[in-house]
């Protein structure tokens, strides 16, 4: 029986504690669009997800740079390492955590598998 939106907002509750503990700073569930980035913790679809958001400057200036076709200038580099190297971080603090988790449909980030027990 997959778990109801209580338990989901419960889930998404104890994975912000838990990388508190690891020393991230969740950003606050009322702020998911937050342009300073940051680690976001979402309930969507009735799955709980874990991303890593770059801040807006870098983002939008790595996009800017891709649409203009100049893939391996520094601030493209920057970004890609910055959302790689978070991805693989998160990955791994939330499995030392316990939690099972599964790579997000697009792009990086990951979805929490609830036990089923």
């Amino acid at each position: 029986m997959p778990p109801t939106p209580a338990e989901l907002q419960d889930l998404a509750a104890r994975l912000r504690f838990d990388l508190e503990s690891a020393g991230f700073a969740p950003v606050p569930p009322d702020r998911e669009d937050d342009e300073e980035g940051g680690v976001r913790v979402f309930v969507s679809a009735d799955q709980v997800h874990v991303a890593w958001g770059v801040h807006d400057r870098l983002g939008e200036a790595a996009l800017d740079i891709q649409d203009a076709g100049r893939l391996h200038e520094d601030v493209v580099c920057r970004y890609e390492t910055a959302r790689a190297a978070m991805h693989l971080a998160l990955g791994n603090i939330l499995n030392t955590f316990g939690y099972r988790t599964r790579p997000q449909g697009l792009g990086f980030g990951h979805v929490i598998v609830p036990d089923q027990t």
